[in-house]
């Protein structure tokens, strides 16, 4: 029982590996290896978060969002880096902080060949060559191709958490300012 257990999970990891991903979201352009996937990704759709921190009433999509978090409340990190001995909360984390120790950046834009450490800043790069604003003011229309871009935007044009220079009383544009 236990060996067909084994192989059936096998094969759903397997999958992950593929190029096939034939559980395609209804309301945007993304597919799954695994319909489970896809279920919890129509989750952020809808704004479906079901799971709730007993300790802080965050919500999550899944089960396993939420035991990540209530690291978050514990502290528990249990992944260590080899190199520094920085602790981290998640594998995820220590893999992408090791790229820092090897100067790899194992993502590269198929366009251009431009390469990131991290994949955020690869999927932030790609919206230069598709055009792509997924962060919209809701005030003016006006849409950005990063969160931070929209936030500096609602500050300076708005006048929305506005910055001033505590020593001549003039408005900053952004946070970065200040440095």
């Amino acid at each position: 029982m236990h060996f067909i257990f084994f192989i059936s999970m096998l094969t759903k990891h397997q999958q992950l590996h593929t190029e096939d991903k034939p559980y395609k979201c209804p309301y945007c352009d993304k597919s799954f290896t695994l319909s489970s996937r896809l279920v919890l990704h129509k989750r952020t759709h809808a704004g479906e978060k079901p799971h709730t921190c007993r300790l802080c009433s965050k919500t999550f999509i899944s089960s396993t969002h939420l035991a990540l978090h209530l690291r978050s409340h514990t502290g528990e990190r249990k992944y260590k880096c080899s190199v520094c001995s920085k602790m981290f909360m998640q594998a995820s984390q220590l893999m992408r902080h090791k790229t820092i120790h090897t100067g790899e950046k194992p993502f590269k834009c198929p366009d251009c060949n431009k390469a990131f450490t991290q994949k955020a800043g690869l999927i932030i790069h790609l919206r230069l060559h598709t055009g792509e604003r997924p962060f919209k003011c809701d005030k003016c229309g006006k849409a950005f191709r990063t969160s931070a871009h929209l936030l500096s935007h609602q500050a300076l044009e708005l006048g929305e958490g506005r910055y001033t220079c505590l020593y001549k009383n003039l408005p900053l544009h952004s946070f970065l300012h200040l440095t």
